[in-house]
């Protein structure tokens, strides 16, 4: 017989001020090294390139790069997501190649739960407590789409990239 405890299956990652300070040095240094041709070797990171819909900015911003099903996935709780709503254009720099992408902010949390899921089930569970997917998962099975959706809790959300 299993006791529930009140510890978490899984919870969100939350950055502290110091990893946030040092993820945005380590930005300036990886927006130029993604464009080389140093950066196709670099599979696991790609330069997600867009336009601010209200400022009209050029952004660049190196991201986790995830393949789920053919599908390119960002899983973000960025303020820039925010971008997205209804769908935007982008480019992905990624393997050295530039892909012009449209770009579909996903923050259902059912769904956003089940696209988690799937993508820890394709890693595996020990792939994912030592990669950044912005979730920690503290037992050893793929938790289930209630427990991930109890954790991102509308703190996450998915960017689903496909070609234009």
């Amino acid at each position: 017989m299993q006791t529930r405890t009140n510890e978490p299956v899984v919870r969100i990652f939350e950055p502290s001020r110091a990893f946030r300070t040092a993820m945005r040095l380590g930005n300036a240094f990886m927006r130029p090294l993604l464009r080389s041709r140093a950066g196709a070797s670099i599979h696991e990171v790609a330069l997600l390139e867009f336009t601010g819909r209200r400022s009209g900015k050029r952004y660049g911003i190196p991201v986790g790069y995830h393949d789920l099903d053919g599908e390119v996935l960002v899983l973000t709780a960025s303020p820039w997501r925010l971008n997205f709503r209804g769908g935007a254009d982008a480019e992905l720099v990624h393997d050295g190649e530039r892909r012009q992408m449209r770009a579909e902010l996903i923050e259902d949390d059912d769904e956003v739960a089940t696209m988690y899921r799937a993508l820890i089930e394709r890693i595996g569970v020990e792939a994912a407590k030592a990669t950044t997917i912005g979730l920690e998962v503290f037992v050893d099975r793929v938790p289930t789409v209630e427990e991930i959706r109890e954790a991102v809790g509308g703190r996450r959300a998915v960017i689903r990239l496909r070609p234009r």
